[in-house]
């Protein structure tokens, strides 16, 4: 996927991670894992986002690690970790420490150009139909 932070200029190139269903035979839940790149050329900087997937028995749910590297001097300049879904603590290379707790987030909703003014393979234009069925 690509970003556009038109304010700041500024353009990030990410992957995604993969979504595993799970348990659907009985109570399914939708569990995502792997790695996630994220780079933005014009700063500099690039972060690798690590999902882990819950072991078989044991261990925790949407489990997340972080890290973020300013790629002119190497230096890691963040690092974080927790739950996606849940609370997260970063670690910054100045030794400071910030807890969020996602689910006091304000929501914010999406800003989505009409559906006549997108390119036709972006996705609401292309699934619209289908969109529209399943309503």
């Amino acid at each position: 996927g690509v970003l556009y932070l038109m304010e700041h200029e500024e353009e990030y190139v990410f992957t995604l991670p993969s979504a595993y269903a799970r348990s659907i035979l009985t109570i399914p839940w939708v569990e995502l894992g792997g790695k996630v790149n994220i780079n933005c050329a014009r700063t500099g900087y690039s972060a690798t986002v690590t999902f882990h997937t819950k072991p078989f028995y044991g261990g925790k749910v949407h489990r997340v690690t972080a890290e973020v590297k300013h790629n002119p001097t190497n230096t890691i300049v963040c690092k974080a970790q927790g739950e996606w879904n849940g609370t997260l603590e970063f670690t910054y290379s100045n030794g400071e420490t910030k807890v969020i707790d996602t689910n006091k987030l304000p929501v914010i909703r999406k800003k989505i150009r009409p559906i006549e003014k997108q390119g036709p393979l972006e996705s609401r234009h292309l699934w619209q139909h289908v969109t529209n069925s399943l309503k």
